[in-house]
Formats: C-alpha cells, structure tokens, sequence
C-alpha cells in the first residue's frame, strides 16, 4: 500500500514533468498545424489533420545548416575534448604550487559569459582570414570548450589514485605514455560524457555561428534555424518543425550513449 508522502511526492513529480514536458508538447503540435491554425494562437491544441509537408519545408532549408553544423561540431568536440583532457590531466595528476590556483581561475573564466570578448574575438579571427570557414568555427567552439573539457575530465583524473601513477613511472613509463597506455583506458567513461556534454554545447550555440559565418555556405543549424521564422509572417509551424529536426542528433547521442554519460556523471561524483 502506498503510503500518503509517498502519493503526495509521486504527484509533485508527475506535474512537474509535465510541466518540463510542455513546451516539448507545444512544439511538437505546432510543428503539424497549418498556417491557419498556428494564426488562430491556440498552441496547446492538438492539430485537426497533421501536415508533415511543414518537415519538408524545415528540411528543404536547414539541410544544409545540419550538415555544416555535423561538419564543425565532430572535429571540434574531439579536439576540445582531447586538449582539455590534457589539461585536465595535468590539473589532476601533477601536483605544484599554483595547481588549485589555476583550476578555479580557469573555473571561474569558463563560467563567465564569452560575450564580452566577442567584438575583439571576431576581430582576431578576421585579421586571420578565418571568418566564415570551416576551421574558423572549429577553432572558436575548440577555443571555447576546451576549458570545459579540462575542467570535468579533471574531476574524473582525480579519483584515479596517485599510487598507479607511481607504479607506472617506476616500471619507467613516461607522463605521455601513462596518459595513453593507463589514463584514458580507466577514465573513458569520463572521457565519453565529456564528449557527449561538449558536442551538445557546440551543437546547440548559436551566436559564433551567426558573428563568425556570411551567407549559408558554412552557417551551422542554429543560426539557419532562427531565420525559418519568416520575415513578414511569422512561421512558428516551420521554425517548429526545425527545432525538431535540430534536435534529432543531440538526441541520438543521448538515447544510444546516454548511459555511459550517467555513469560518467556518477563516476565523476563518487571516490
């Protein structure tokens, strides 16, 4: 028999997700309704006869915003994730006098939003001819997520006792070759949700790739994206449909990846 806390905590979880799940619900239902119904304002209700045609159009305009945004974020997140787990290892493993130092000004400069260093940013990165290319936005979301990186994969470095690295440099293995040999097997788990957290930052930013990109040949998905609303008309039914499509990689990283990011999270946590 269930207990009354138990129905009144059960109850508060259910609303709340239904509240979480609500906009997911409006976009969802907007994104099948025609023009007429999205005019009539009632997002909430479900659409008389869905029109997939509205798919269609998002795809017709964001194809090529995915596959640039496909074409930056890998590289980017696997380089990210490699020089940040470097520096992680370096934070979490070597011991010196300014270690803690430098890991909360890198903490606190990560959390510090990058738009006060745009203007000069972009203006470096024309200087070097890099504004609208493909290694251009590479080097912005590596640049940007790297700290990131370094900063999480050092929460998991650091549950590795220092006893193996002991171990290891007394049977003559190098700080290089602990990094490939032992580290990143022990750690790939950390590594993995590391990836995954990068990969969603860098996929989902919007304002490097609207700053840093002219024209279409090399814009990334979310910039394309907010441009689907329409200029005279707004066209929630289409801009709708593209946050769906939009949303379609990121989420089939976390449905067949998804567990090694909990269990990263989790090992990240724990000693």
């Amino acid at each position: 028999m269930i207990k009354r806390p138990q129905v009144f905590l059960y109850t508060l979880l259910i609303l709340l997700a239904a509240i979480w799940l609500l906009p997911l619900y409006a976009m969802l239902t907007t994104s099948l309704k025609t023009p007429r119904e999205v005019t009539a304002r009632e997002f909430l209700t479900l659409p008389h006869r869905p029109n997939f045609a509205n798919y269609v159009k998002a795809l017709n305009s964001l194809g090529r915003g995915l596959i640039n945004s496909m074409i930056i974020s890998l590289p980017a997140t696997a380089l990210a994730v490699f020089i940040g787990s470097w520096g992680g290892y370096f934070l979490s493993m070597f011991k010196f006098k300014y270690a803690q130092s430098i890991f909360f000004t890198t903490a606190i400069v990560t959390f510090l939003p990058y738009h006060i260093i745009l203007i000069p940013f972009t203006q470096l990165m024309a200087r070097l001819n890099l504004v609208n290319t493909y290694p251009g936005l590479i080097l912005a979301y590596v640049i940007l997520n790297a700290p990131t990186a370094a900063l999480i994969t050092s929460t998991f470095f650091s549950k590795i006792p220092k006893e193996l690295q002991e171990a290891a440099a007394l049977d003559g293995c190098g700080p290089v070759t602990f990094y490939w040999k032992i580290l990143l097997p022990i750690a790939l788990i950390g590594i993995a949700a590391t990836a995954i957290l990068v990969f969603t930052l860098i996929w989902n930013e919007f304002l490097l790739g609207v700053t840093l990109t002219q024209g279409s040949s090399v814009k990334p998905a979310m910039p394309v994206l907010a441009e689907l609303k329409g200029t005279f008309v707004a066209q929630w039914h289409i801009q709708m449909a593209g946050a769906i499509l939009t949303a379609i990689p990121p989420l089939l990283i976390f449905v067949f990846l998804g567990r090694y990011f909990v269990t990263g999270l989790i090992a990240g946590t724990l000693h």
